[in-house]
């Protein structure tokens, strides 16, 4: 397992400073997802830049994998816990940021993306962080290490795809 880079050692969302374009607090639950991936996808209409289908279509999978990781596996899914996404868009790409509540009790550190050996086909978990990393070309990260307060997961797509090279966060 790798551990995820912080901002400010990745040269990524750092540079997004401003405050985000968009943010909204979310119930811990599982019937979030649909709603976190319905208030990305208005915001990404709503900005105006025009982005590619397989952006929006990349960003609400990334929302889908880090708002469940949010859900499952930190205190946001007890009861009573929220996460909170941030959304910053520019013309070159956009930025997700989801915030959990910190580690449930008697779990591991935090969110890490697996390397090496893939998790079995019986496996439950495991994939989704290097998933998301595949989608946006490994512009990603979170708190490093995790606050006890609550971990920060990110990720960058830009408008041309995580191949072209022309990265987002020039805001």
């Amino acid at each position: 397992m790798h551990e995820l880079t912080s901002r400010s050692d990745s040269g990524g969302p750092g540079v997004w400073r401003r405050e985000p374009d968009r943010q909204l607090t979310f119930a811990g639950q599982a019937a979030s997802i649909g709603v976190l991936r319905d208030w990305a996808a208005q915001h990404l209409r709503m900005g105006g830049f025009g982005y590619p289908e397989a952006l929006t279509e990349a960003l609400l999978l990334c929302a889908s994998e880090l708002g469940t990781n949010a859900v499952r596996h930190s205190r946001s899914g007890l009861p009573g816990g929220v996460f909170t996404a941030s959304l910053w868009q520019a013309a070159d790409g956009v930025c997700l940021e989801v915030r959990d509540m910190g580690p449930r009790p008697g779990a591991g550190s935090g969110p890490r993306i697996a390397s090496g050996a893939v998790p079995g086909l019986e496996a439950e978990s495991g994939r989704g962080l290097g998933f998301v990393s595949a989608l946006c070309g490994g512009r990603m990260g979170g708190t490093v290490p995790p606050h006890p307060r609550g971990h920060t997961v990110w990720c960058e797509l830009a408008a041309g795809g995580p191949s072209s090279g022309e990265g987002g966060g020039r805001v």
